[in-house]
């Protein structure tokens, strides 16, 4: 969960990281594409110039007209376009720009030797004489059997220095846009991850229980108001929490007062009972209804104490007052067993334990051997069964102990409801068994009350297994 957050904070500004590289990248791709068709077009204007050029100046070079030739270039010397006739032994002859005689020779120009060797060629270079990078065409000419070359040039100066300043001006905007990518990744890190981390720390504290838990709220950014309303709304649950609990205190004071009043008057009841059944009374009768008194009275102490532990165990629940030591579940299953072998002694039902692991753990063994024993009881009363099988044993860190029988079984929607209070499967046999209808809510709250959980697994006819899960600290 906290990786795909992450993962879609930080997916905006690989995104963002993405789209400046793909426009960097098609912005030099274009900014190329232009200049190759800058180049492309130059060279097919100076192809038209030479052209045009040669027109007039091979007549003169047939006429052996030189000073026409200089006075020819020199039409073009406040033009943009470059003029130069130069012989077979790479002298000029004529140029629009430079005095003939102070220029060097061109034999070893790149473009002159070509156009020599009777190839013509276009060629970019930096011009020494123009001080300038030049773009040249240079085609041959041969005049009575003699090479000539005429070379047309433009000056690419301006287009270069253009298509660096654009090339700058991307690679700038590039910087600036990454720069900016690192700090929205820093504010996104500083502003909103980190805080968000504390507040869902501060989150799963306050779901776990931990009311009095401190809410990050930062000063200013993003998260200010999720984390002020997430304060508030921390603050008006431990309120109503603590009012819940007042109530759930007063509720179970009350239940435990009322059992304990009616436990006073009961007592006597017995009391009575015994002491009319002393006197041995004769008519059948009196027998009847002393008999009668006599269960009802015991069910209904039953039924208190029941009452009583399922509220203490609640009010040590509410009080965090679980009173644990060290104990060894071994120990604990054992004492369970022999709590409740006077019930199995007045039945045919055989009980064994499979598997009894010695750790030691944290809890209230008093509370454990209630509810195996709970457990071991309602099997003998409900299960119809002729076996019964403990056992406890470690898995995925937790101790389990199982009470497993192999008689009617419970249908799947009786599962999820045999531990609510006063819930019964068979009304009427619960009745005739003296059963109160709590035994199991009971071992849900000693479970709870170790921080455990308790399930059953158990189909018709294929018996009912009970296991507690209790995490080992």
């Amino acid at each position: 969960m906290i990786r795909n957050r992450d993962n879609f904070l930080f997916f905006i500004p690989i995104l963002i990281t993405l789209i400046i590289i793909l426009l960097t990248s098609l912005l030099m791709y274009q900014l190329r594409q232009f200049g190759q068709t800058y180049l492309t077009e130059t060279e097919k204007e100076l192809q038209v110039d030479v052209k045009q050029v040669l027109y007039v100046v091979e007549p003169l070079l047939k006429l052996k007209q030189y000073s026409a030739l200089t006075n020819y270039c020199n039409e073009f010397k406040d033009e943009k376009i470059r003029i130069t006739i130069i012989d077979n032994n790479g002298k000029v002859i004529a140029d629009s720009n430079t005095e003939i005689n102070k220029t060097d020779n061109h034999l070893n120009r790149p473009e002159i030797k070509s156009a020599l060797s009777g190839k013509p060629e276009t060629v970019i270079r930096y011009s020494s004489t123009m001080q300038s990078e030049m773009i040249y065409k240079s085609v041959p000419i041969l005049i009575d059997g003699k090479k000539y070359v005429i070379r047309v040039s433009v000056s690419s100066h301006n287009i270069s220095k253009t298509l660096d300043n654009a090339e700058k001006n991307i690679y700038l905007t590039f910087f600036i846009g990454f720069g900016g990518v690192l700090l929205l990744t820093l504010y996104i890190l500083i502003r909103v991850r980190i805080p968000f981390n504390k507040l869902q720390q501060s989150a799963i504290k306050i779901a776990s229980g931990n009311l009095d838990t401190d809410i990050f709220v930062p000063k200013n950014g993003v998260l200010w108001e999720l984390s002020r309303a997430i304060n508030v709304m921390s603050k008006q649950l431990k309120r109503q929490i603590k009012n819940m609990k007042k109530l759930e205190n007063f509720r179970s004071e009350f239940i435990a007062n009322v059992s304990h009043e009616i436990k006073t008057p009961l007592t006597s009841i017995l009391s009575a009972v015994e002491m009319l059944e002393s006197l041995s009374p004769t008519n059948k009768t009196e027998i009847k209804c002393l008999q009668i008194i006599s269960e009802q009275s015991n069910r209904l102490n039953t039924l208190i104490q029941d009452i009583l532990s399922l509220a203490d165990l609640e009010k040590r629940q509410i009080f965090k007052n679980r009173d644990f030591a060290e104990l060894t579940i071994s120990s604990t299953v054992e004492n369970a067993i022999s709590l409740c072998q006077g019930v199995i002694n007045n039945t045919n039902i055989e009980l064994e334990i499979l598997e009894n692991t010695p750790i030691k753990i944290f809890g209230n063994s008093y509370l454990l051997e209630q509810a195996i024993n709970n457990l071991i009881v309602n099997a003998v009363k409900y299960s119809q069964t002729d076996k019964i099988t403990v056992k406890s044993y470690i898995e995925n860190n937790e101790i389990k102990i199982s009470v497993k029988d192999y008689g009617i079984g419970i249908e799947k929607d009786e599962c999820s409801r045999i531990f609510e209070r006063f819930y019964r499967i068979d009304k009427a046999r619960s009745r005739e068994l003296g059963g109160t209808g709590l035994g199991l809510a009971i071992v849900k709250n000693i479970v709870k009350l170790h921080n455990g959980k308790i399930e059953v697994i158990s189909k018709p006819n294929q018996g009912a297994e009970f296991i507690i899960s209790i995490p080992i600290i």
